[in-house]
């Protein structure tokens, strides 16, 4: 660890084993060969669509009177502890800009955003006491393309601590409560966003995702959530985590409303636009479902059925631990360099857990990131060279159980980390390679469980996934 960069890690001697095993697993795959970063394969993959406009949605007029509804049921829902921050009328108002017209494309529609977007009149502290401090007058532009399509914010919402979990715990302000049930993990780290939706407090709210940071939370309080293709949103005027793998994302409750602000967020001359020309091909992580529990093995019959019981093809997704390892160095890394300044500035709002995973990314040599990231970038060209030029959309599991109960949180620190690296594992390689996804809940016939899926893209597939998803007969 370079003593610049120390974070006091509870374990040190088990940083030093973890940077160890991640080289292990990254030095096979090592190639000298040059290679396009996986940005530039994205950008590549966007320029052979065509730019074509969509047309505006138009919301029906709506009145004030739904903001201080949804400011209603949030009061009256504290103890789910969704929120970090409620803002009042005037705060709303002075914060978006907003007048109650009926115009624009989500007017007057109340939402909520994770407590990592900068805003006028509130400083994102990431899930802790910390404070980042923005260049001045800098607001997130994906807020203003909300605020000037009439959406109106309801408040600040609560998460993992720096992001840099999916249980969804908080120690400074509380854990979010599973609005389905307060025994079941809620998941993260954009924990809040979705309680705040699965609670019905507001009908849609924005997050992140670096990891299945909003697949995940959406899957457990059964809403719907969407991970953009990386670099399609402006990801400017967040805290990040780790810039080569954050995109900002969106929960909802249903999935039209996915896609309505999905298109108010997407820029018009996007290669996004582009409608697919063919029925969407189907393939199926099929490997993945048969490592996950009985209730997720089933969900995969529901989604075809709810697709026309049209056939998939089986095909085989990246090397999972292989993608682990990337995210961990690349996350790691990034992350470390990003908040250690915050660290000398407050070292209390750090956690334990979050001390020990910052001291393993600050250990990583810049050639073991570099190596990270040539094989992120051969792993992405040889996916849509091969799994994606025979389909269009992947159904795959979101996390290997339907559900998790919080009391699993109490064991030892390694039986967490463990869970939390089992959450992780079937949505980091989908970052890696900066792929769409959605996450798509529905309730099984046969049990009334709720369980999800995930379907994955093409780059600037997203609309293509979101039509897909919304035409579904669940």
């Amino acid at each position: 660890m370079t003593a610049s960069l120390a974070f006091d890690p509870p374990n040190p001697s088990g940083v030093e084993d973890a940077v160890h095993g991640l080289k292990t697993v990254l030095e096979p795959h090592e190639t000298a060969e040059p290679s396009p970063s996986v940005n530039d394969i994205l950008a590549a993959e966007g320029a052979r669509r065509a730019g074509e406009s969509a047309e505006a949605i138009r919301a029906e007029p709506a009145p004030w009177d739904a903001f201080k509804s949804a400011r209603r049921r949030a009061d009256e829902r504290l103890a789910l502890n969704a929120f970090i921050r409620l803002f009042s009328e005037d705060e709303a108002r002075s914060m978006s800009g907003v007048k109650a017209t009926g115009d624009g494309t989500l007017a007057n529609l109340p939402f909520a955003f994770k407590d990592v977007f900068f805003a006028h009149g509130h400083l994102p502290g990431d899930g802790t006491p910390y404070r980042f401090r923005p260049r001045e007058g800098e607001q997130a532009p994906l807020l203003e393309r909300l605020f000037v399509a009439g959406a109106i914010p309801v408040g600040a919402t609560n998460l993992d601590p720096f992001s840099y979990s999916t249980t969804g715990e908080n120690p400074f302000y509380g854990a979010p409560v599973n609005p389905r049930d307060p025994e079941l993990l809620v998941g993260g780290s954009s924990s809040g966003s979705s309680v705040a939706v699965g609670a019905g407090i507001v009908p849609f709210a924005i997050g992140t995702d670096t990891g299945g940071s909003i697949r995940i939370p959406a899957a457990f309080c059964g809403v719907w959530g969407w991970k953009p293709t990386n670099g399609l949103l402006d990801a400017s005027g967040l805290v990040p985590l780790s810039p080569s793998h954050d995109c900002p994302a969106v929960v909802a409750n249903d999935a039209r409303m996915l896609r309505r602000v999905a298109e108010t967020l997407i820029e018009k001359s996007s290669p996004t636009w582009r409608a697919a020309e063919n029925s969407m091909r189907i393939g199926i992580a099929r490997e993945l479902f048969a490592a996950s529990d009985a209730d997720t093995a089933k969900a995969l019959n529901r989604f075809l059925a709810a697709a026309g019981a049209r056939p998939g093809l089986d095909i085989t997704v990246p090397d999972l631990g292989l993608c682990n390892g990337i995210a961990t160095v690349v996350t790691g890394y990034e992350a470390a360099r990003f908040l250690h300044p915050a660290f000398e500035e407050m070292p209390d709002a750090f956690t334990a857990n979050v001390r020990q995973r910052l001291a393993i990314g600050a250990s990583i040599e810049r050639r073991v990131y570099d190596v990270a990231q040539r094989i992120r970038s051969r792993l992405t060209l040889e996916f849509l060279a091969g799994a994606l030029s025979k389909c269009d959309l992947i159904v795959s599991p979101i996390t290997p159980r339907a559900c998790y109960r919080r009391e699993e949180l109490n064991g030892p620190a390694g039986s967490v980390r463990a869970l939390t690296l089992e959450l992780l594992q079937f949505n980091r390689w989908v970052n890696s390679l900066g792929l769409p996804a959605v996450a798509i809940p529905f309730r099984l016939c046969e049990s009334g469980q709720m369980v999800a899926v995930q379907i994955i893209g093409r780059p600037y597939g997203d609309l293509d996934l979101l039509r897909f998803a919304e035409g579904l007969a669940l």
